[in-house]
């Protein structure tokens, strides 16, 4: 067998063990959170630093299609964490009294809803303000604010209770804003569907790794006899 050959055979064998990314480019509390969440529902997750360019989750191909439902169960990964400096950083160009108020309630909207993501068995959420980018120009009158939420919850969670825990906060979020005029819509999140790997399951990917092992060998083995051979027949071919 020619070594061309050999080292193909060889990059076959070796790329099917490896690791796919199921996510990269996050930072470190992104790819902590999609890291528990995995573990979690029994899906090994290994996160990998990768410099400059955050860090990346790595998985096995086979669980691959359940850890991406995962993702899609609990909208991750999350939005990066919103600082107040960041909403009106300091070299941006100046913009228009409207461009800054839409600008100002939508980052209001991302820090209730990474606030409410800390709410015991909150999966994810979603909220919205209504605002009237006109209100106050030529002596217009404020509407009242109006906020709503989406929330998805665990399964276990009482939805009363917790209806009301997201209402009180959101209404305290803002100065101006009535009770009634909040509104809050739940969704249990699915059943996840993926087990922990069955007995059979691991030793056959224990044997799967004893095979692809052996090949490994194997392969090595046969290219040193063909090198073997061709020295030997190179030294017999030497003209005395």
């Amino acid at each position: 067998m020619k070594p061309g050959v050999l080292l193909i055979l060889l990059c076959l064998a070796l790329s099917g063990c490896r690791q796919p990314n199921l996510l990269e480019g996050l930072d470190q509390q992104q790819a902590n959170e999609v890291l528990s969440v995995l573990q979690r529902n029994n899906i090994a997750a290994v996160k990998v630093d990768a410099g400059k360019t955050g860090y990346a989750v790595k998985i096995d191909q086979v669980d691959f299609s359940a850890a991406v439902d995962l993702l899609n169960l609990y909208s991750l990964p999350s939005r990066p964490r919103l600082q107040v400096a960041e909403m009106f950083p300091a070299d941006s160009l100046v913009a228009s009294p409207r461009a800054e108020k839409a600008r100002l309630y939508s980052a209001l909207e991302q820090r209730i809803e990474q606030s409410l993501g800390v709410l015991e068995g909150v999966v994810s959420a979603r909220v919205h303000v209504s605002y009237d980018l006109e209100a106050g120009e030529g002596g217009r009158k404020m509407p009242p604010v109006h906020l709503s939420a989406v929330a998805i919850h665990e399964l276990d969670v009482d939805p009363q209770l917790l209806i009301t825990d997201i209402k009180r906060f959101l209404k305290n979020s803002f100065a101006a804003v009535e009770y009634e005029n909040v509104s809050v819509v739940l969704s249990k999140r699915s059943p996840t569907q993926h087990v922990a790997p069955s007995v059979a399951a691991t030793q056959g990917h224990s044997h799967w790794g004893w095979w692809l092992t052996a090949v490994t060998a194997l392969l090595l083995a046969s290219g040193a006899a063909w090198a073997c051979r061709q020295t030997n027949a190179g030294r017999h071919n030497v003209p005395r």
